[in-house]
């Protein structure tokens, strides 16, 4: 299996009467500590890439319009801290990418982008503003929304609108900003929702029909029944797009990321077009409010074929309970049966969290770190970056 297989961010479905089934399975994740002395706070950026190019992927994080740093793993539990860059304009959004074709994985945060000079352990990144006006950005997602076969930067926050920029073949000039309509403070998912064959946008209670299929012409349709309304961040959610329940047509998986006692769900495609949404929402043992949900992954943990989803609690947001990380098992294949494991309990939360096969062994791990910390969490009321290794492959 490829070292390098990144989680597959996809959506999930389910309908139907639930069959008799096997046992649910067992889930077995160990952690380690990435950085148990990460400074200050506001750390909202995260992303999975092989920066160094010696065959593993590495762990990037960024503070919110402050400095950026990545992560090289020497063993599951030794990881050696590298400066990236500074002044990243984004609050939350990045993604991560050869930006300009080197060979070399640079990463894009807000209205600017850090080109890798090939040298990323000996000196940071160099950082390119390609929209100096671009700031504050929530949501940076990657998709070829006009179809040219090259990946177009989707962007979003309550700070500015719904917009995709196309990468120049020169990128140090500025790109061309396109705009697709109003925003929230985040949600943005995509993948092709109609069945048309290109790309469209999911944005939290609504989706935009990419009615051309070259992102020139869109087409909103609010008819997603999902997000909640209040403020002060209304709508906000994370949002996948995937056909999880296999039957040919994306569905979402959505969660509620800004507040105590989020809903975390699935909302079936009925029509398979995007005309009719049923919203299914995910088993949460127990009474005690959960912490915001600010972490949404949709990935295969068991290797069984099938996508499962994964969330944690934010310390910045706490529940009624020391925070824990969660995984949904899709029991059935079809997302017609979940089941809600506890990967850990130990008083650590997360915030963005993301999943790779991080230590090559042909299972998805997963990595995250805090928005801020708890003064009472399991790190004495510091902050901490976190590796869970998924035990699945020994």
């Amino acid at each position: 299996m490829n070292p390098h297989r990144l989680l597959m961010l996809a959506s999930v479905s389910a309908w139907g009467l639930v069959p008799l089934l096997a046992p649910a399975a067992e889930f077995a994740f160990q952690h380690h500590y990435v950085d148990r002395d990460l400074p200050g706070s506001s750390w909202g950026q995260t992303a999975i890439a092989d920066v160094d190019r010696d065959g593993k992927p590495d762990f990037i994080t960024g503070r919110s319009r402050g400095e950026l740093l990545w992560y090289r793993q020497e063993t599951p539990g030794r990881w050696v801290r590298h400066a990236l860059g500074e002044r990243s304009p984004s609050d939350v959004g990045a993604a991560a990418l050869d930006v300009d074709g080197d060979g070399w994985v640079d990463l894009v945060t807000g209205g600017a982008w850090y080109r890798n000079t090939g040298k990323p352990r000996q000196e940071p990144f160099e950082r390119i503003a390609f929209d100096p006006e671009l700031a504050s950005v929530h949501d940076v997602v990657l998709a070829d929304v006009d179809g040219d076969g090259r990946p177009d930067v989707l962007t979003m926050s309550d700070k500015n609108n719904l917009r995709w920029y196309r990468i120049p073949n020169d990128p140090s000039r500025a790109w061309q900003r396109h705009d697709i309509g109003p925003s929230v403070h985040a949600g943005i998912g995509a993948g092709d929702i109609d069945g048309d064959g290109d790309v469209d946008v999911a944005r939290s209670n609504l989706w935009f029909d990419n009615a051309d299929g070259k992102a020139a012409k869109w087409v909103v349709h609010e008819n997603i029944p999902f997000g909640n309304p209040n403020q002060p961040y209304a709508l906000a959610t994370h949002c996948v797009v995937v056909d999880l329940d296999r039957d040919g047509d994306s569905d979402l998986v959505m969660t509620e990321n800004e507040i105590k006692g989020g809903r975390i769900g699935w909302l079936e495609n009925r029509d398979g077009r995007g005309g009719a949404w049923n919203l299914h929402e995910l088993p949460q043992a127990g009474a005690a409010k959960r912490g915001a949900y600010h972490s949404l992954i949709v990935g295969d943990f068991d290797n069984d074929g099938d996508a499962d989803v994964v969330s944690c609690e934010m310390e910045g947001i706490p529940g009624d309970l020391p925070p824990r990380w969660f995984l949904w098992e899709n029991a059935d294949g079809k997302g017609q049966r979940f089941v809600e494991h506890v990967i850990l309990d130990a008083n650590l939360g997360g915030h963005l969290a993301i999943a790779a096969d991080v230590d090559g062994d042909g299972d998805l791990d997963i990595l995250g770190k805090l928005w801020r910390p708890r003064k009472d969490n399991a790190n004495g009321g510091g902050n901490h970056v976190d590796f869970l290794e998924n035990l699945l492959v020994e």
